[in-house]
C-alpha cells in the first residue's frame, strides 16, 4: 500500500524520537484544516450517496446506509422522545407513582416519598414529584410524563428543594416548545435537535446554551466494527491544561513509561497528532493511533480530537469526538479492523470535517403563549405544604371557626398553609378572656381568580407617594412664577 506524504513524515518522525512529541509537534498547515486525506477506491462508492444529521445546534455528514445512535440528551433536562409510544410513557408515570409510594424518608418521620402527581392540560400529561430516596427530603426527583400526537415524551430533572418551582416551570416550558421532528428533518429556527423532536429556543432565553449536553454516534453499515462519536457540551471556564486531551495524552505515557519501559501501549504508532481545526472551532487537539496487538486483542485504531471550546457560546462548545475499528458488542479489540490505516484516516478526515453550526434564519419561539402556563380550573385542590399552583382566592375545606376568615389569598409558588381553628376556652382562658387556637393541615380549594386587594400599609404608602408628587409639582411651579417675577424686575 502506497503512503502519503503525511504519513512519511509522520514515521520518519516517530523514527527519530520514539514516543515523544518533540519532533512530531512541528506538523504540517494541511494537518490543520478539513479534508486532509482521499478517499482510497474501496471507500468511494462509501460516500457518494451521503445524508445529514441533525444533532444539537450542528450538522455532519455521514454515509447513507450509517446507523445513528442517540445517547444521552440534557438541554438542560434529559428527555426521551417515544414515537408512538403514548401510552408506554403513561404506564412509565404510572410506575413512577407506584415506586415513590412504596417507599418513605425513614429518617424523616417516615415522610412519603411521593410529593405530588398533577395533571397538565398542555401538552396533556401529568408532572411527578418525589423525594431522592429514602435518607434525604432535600434532594427532589421531577418526572413530567406528556403526550404529543401518538408519541411519549418523558422529562425528567433532579432539583434540590429550594429549585423546585423552578424545575416544574422549565419541564412544563421544555414540553410545550417541544415538537416531533424526522431524522431527516433540518429546522432552520435556533434550537436543538434531539432523537425524534426538535426544541426551539425560547425568546425569553433563560440561560440557553449554557447546560447543553449531546451524544450521538454512528454505525457504518459496509464497516460494522468502526464506530464513530461526538460528545458536546458547555465549554469549562476554568478549563486548564490538565483538561486537555494533550496533556492527558503525555501523563498516560509518563505513567506507562515508570511503570513497564517494555509496557504494550508504548509501542502504539501514532498516525497524526498535533494541532486540529473544524470551520470555527479553533482551538482543537487530535491524536490519531493505531494500538499495537496484545494477547488478548487485537490492534486497532482509536482515534480522538478534543476542542476546548468558548465558555457561554453554545455554538462553540466543549466538543470530545472519537473513533475506534475492531468493535464487536461495543468492545474494542473484539475482531480485527476492517480498515486499513489509510482507510481509518480517510474515514475520519471525511466525516469530521463536515461538521458545522446549523445555519438558522428564524427567530425563537415566541413566549406569551409559549411560556405562560395555562390557568389552573377553579375547584383545582392544593394540600398543605404543597406550593400553591395558581394565584388567586382558596378556601380551607376544614370546619369550624377560623382565625383570619376561612378565604384567603396565595400567590403562586407560595407554600400553603396550615389553617388557623379557633378552639373551645377552658374556665380560667373565659376568665382571663383568651381564646386558644391550633393549626390543623386541610385541603385548601382554588374557589376565585384575581389579585388581592391592597393592604393599608400599601394604600397609605400610595397615598404618600401621590400627596409627595403633588406638593413636588407645586413647589416646582412656584419656583417657576418666581423666576418669571424676577426676570421681568430685571
Amino acid at each position: 500500500m502506497l503512503m502519503t506524504t503525511t504519513q512519511r513524515l509522520f514515521l520518519v518522525c516517530v523514527a527519530a524520537t520514539a514516543i515523544s512529541l518533540a519532533g512530531c509537534e512541528r506538523n504540517p498547515k494541511e494537518w490543520t484544516v478539513p479534508n486532509m486525506t482521499q478517499l482510497t477506491p474501496r471507500l468511494k462508492p462509501l460516500f457518494e450517496k451521503t445524508k445529514t444529521v441533525c444533532f444539537g445546534r450542528f450538522l455532519v455528514d455521514v454515509p447513507d446506509s450509517t446507523t445513528v445512535i442517540w445517547g444521552e440528551v440534557d438541554i438542560p433536562l434529559g428527555i426521551s422522545v417515544y414515537p408512538g409510544g403514548a401510552e408506554h410513557v403513561k404506564t412509565l408515570a404510572q410506575k413512577f407513582i407506584d415506586e415513590l409510594n412504596a417507599g418513605k424518608a425513614i429518617y424523616h418521620n417516615h415522610v412519603p416519598l411521593l410529593i405530588a402527581a398533577d395533571e397538565v392540560t398542555e401538552p396533556p400529561g401529568k408532572i411527578v414529584t418525589g423525594y431522592e430516596d429514602f435518607m434525604s427530603i432535600k434532594d427532589l426527583r421531577i418526572n413530567g410524563y406528556f403526550r404529543v400526537a401518538d408519541a411519549g415524551i418523558v422529562i425528567n430533572s433532579r432539583p434540590l428543594q429550594d429549585d423546585r418551582e423552578r424545575a416544574i416551570g422549565e419541564i412544563n416550558s421544555i414540553a410545550r416548545r417541544l415538537r416531533l421532528r424526522t431524522e431527516d428533518e433540518t429546522p432552520t429556527e435556533p434550537g436543538n435537535c434531539i432523537e425524534n423532536a426538535f426544541l426551539p429556543d425560547s425568546s425569553a432565553k433563560n440561560g440557553e446554551g449554557q447546560g447543553e449536553l449531546i451524544r450521538i454516534g454512528f454505525r457504518l453499515k459496509e464497516f460494522p466494527d468502526t464506530h464513530l462519536s461526538i460528545l458536546l457540551n458547555p465549554s469549562n471556564p476554568h478549563y486548564g491544561d490538565s483538561d486537555s486531551l494533550e496533556w492527558q495524552l503525555k501523563r498516560l505515557e509518563g505513567s506507562e513509561k515508570s511503570e513497564d519501559l517494555d509496557h504494550p501501549l508504548l509501542k502504539t504508532r501514532y498516525l497524526r497528532r498535533g494541532a486540529r481545526q473544524i470551520h470555527d472551532w479553533l482551538n482543537g487537539f487530535e491524536a490519531l493511533s493505531h494500538t499495537p496487538e496484545q494477547s488478548e486483542m487485537y490492534g486497532i485504531h482509536d482515534f480522538a480530537m478534543d476542542f476546548r471550546g468558548v465558555p457561554s457560546d453554545p455554538l462553540k462548545p466543549h466538543a470530545d469526538v472519537r473513533m475506534q475499528t475492531g468493535v464487536s458488542d461495543n468492545m474494542a479489540g473484539a475482531i480485527k479492523p476492517s480498515l486499513t490505516d489509510e482507510e481509518a484516516i480517510a474515514v475520519w478526515d471525511k466525516i469530521t470535517s463536515t461538521i458545522r453550526v446549523r445555519p438558522t434564519s428564524g427567530t425563537a419561539v415566541k413566549t406569551s403563549q409559549a411560556d405562560t402556563p395555562p390557568r389552573r380550573p377553579l375547584g383545582d385542590l392544593a394540600a398543605t405544604g404543597r406550593v400553591c399552583p395558581q394565584t388567586g382566592w382558596w378556601q380551607p375545606s376544614e370546619p369550624g371557626r377560623k382565625e383570619g376568615g376561612g378565604r384567603q389569598h396565595f400567590q403562586a409558588g407560595q407554600q400553603m398553609p396550615h389553617v388557623v381553628l379557633a378552639g373551645e376556652p377552658s374556665i380560667w382562658q373565659k376568665l382571663r378572656g383568651e381564646r386558644p387556637s391550633y393549626r390543623r393541615a386541610t385541603v385548601w380549594q382554588l374557589v376565585e381568580y384575581g389579585e388581592a386587594p391592597p393592604t393599608l400599609a400599601q394604600v397609605v404608602a400610595t397615598d404618600r407617594a401621590s400627596n409627595d408628587a403633588q406638593n413636588a409639582a407645586s413647589q416646582g411651579n412656584h419656583d417657576e412664577d418666581s423666576a418669571k417675577k424676577g426676570g421681568s424686575d430685571a
